[in-house]
């Protein structure tokens, strides 16, 4: 497909994702259409068709880059409503798990995506037990817990620590910039599902 059909494409995502995080997937349905983010729209409108492109030019001919496109427009879009709405829904998050081991299933690789989701779920159930004991509700959601399943289903378990490490990282400098900043403070909470997902795009997009 010329790469021109691949930005459309991306364009057309993008102003998805924009429309779902404004209308479809939040409370305030009243206020659809007059979104108070218009730089993450125009972000999201510029990253996508060139996220799409490079992807169409990584792997010419190829069916594959459209199953990362896909991963990776599901994750912006996860990443998108964390940060602004602070929940992880499970109308996305779900069927995302399915859609992932499903082709995992096709292309041969599902026990390492099934070990991969079994694993971070497992992995960030114990976190958000032991954060709910030590720091109370909110340290760690229900939320983030299935998006590491999500995570360890798309990047399988050979990429699941680089993933899990990079979103730790990525989380790391965001509070260390807001702390110095002035804008947080030390009893502020991060959407740390936010920095999970652009992390496992990250190794989606290095490992294609």
């Amino acid at each position: 497909m010329p790469f021109a059909w691949w930005a459309l494409v991306g364009l057309f995502v993008a102003l998805l994702i924009n429309r779902a995080a404004d209308c479809w997937l939040t409370s305030a349905r009243l206020q659809c259409g007059l979104t108070h983010h218009p730089r993450r729209r125009m972000l999201v409108l510029v990253a996508l068709p060139i996220l799409f492109v490079w992807l169409a030019w990584q792997a010419p001919g190829s069916g594959e880059p459209w199953v990362i496109a896909s991963f990776a427009a599901i994750l912006i879009l996860l990443a998108v409503i964390d940060l602004e709405q602070r929940r992880v829904p499970n109308v996305v998050v779900l069927p995302a798990v399915a859609f992932a081991l499903g082709v995992a299933w096709r292309d041969g690789y599902l026990l390492g995506a099934a070990g991969g989701a079994v694993l971070a779920f497992a992995v960030f159930l114990a976190l958000y037990a032991l954060g709910r004991r030590l720091y109370g509700p909110g340290a760690l959601g229900m939320g983030d817990v299935k998006l590491a399943g999500l995570i360890g289903a798309m990047v399988g378990l050979a990429w699941l620590p680089h993933a899990l490490v990079l979103g730790i990282l990525l989380a790391g400098i965001a509070a260390a910039g807001l702390l110095v900043s002035g804008r947080a403070g030390c009893g502020d909470l991060l959407p740390y599902g936010s920095f999970m997902a652009l992390a496992a795009v990250a190794i989606l997009l290095g490992v294609n």
